[in-house]
């Protein structure tokens, strides 16, 4: 079990995401990112160990803009997004791109080098 910050999540006619709490997920669980009215932004952060991966889910609008970032920058997280349309992005710590359509989008943060590591996630859609 891992604690983690759980985003909350409501795209309605602004884009946000607000931190809402901490709570425990079992490994390979998928975790809502919900949007909060008012807010563009949003934070997680989790406890990766060996092969360990965590997946987020959130759902967005074709044409807006999504950010994603990892920290800290220099360690061996990758970031991939997919979406409705494939893969948008992968192994990259920091990305911006316009999303293609409506639909659930999925954040996953991986070690690839199967290490331990702590890490913080913020996504930002506007």
């Amino acid at each position: 079990m891992k604690k983690k910050f759980i985003v909350s999540a409501v795209l309605a006619a602004a884009s946000a995401a607000t931190i809402l709490g901490t709570g425990s997920a079992a490994a390979d669980e998928t975790r809502q990112i919900h949007f909060a009215y008012g807010s563009d932004n949003g934070f997680v952060s989790g406890h990766l160990q060996g092969f360990d991966s965590d997946h987020y889910k959130l759902d967005a609008r074709g044409g807006q803009t999504m950010i994603v970032s990892a920290a800290p920058y220099w360690s061996d997280v990758v970031v991939t997004v997919k979406g409705p349309t494939g893969t948008l992005t992968s192994g990259q710590q920091w990305a911006k791109f316009t999303l293609p359509v409506n639909g659930s989008y999925e954040v996953v943060v991986t070690s690839p080098q199967h290490r331990t590591l702590d890490y913080g996630l913020g996504v930002k859609i506007n």
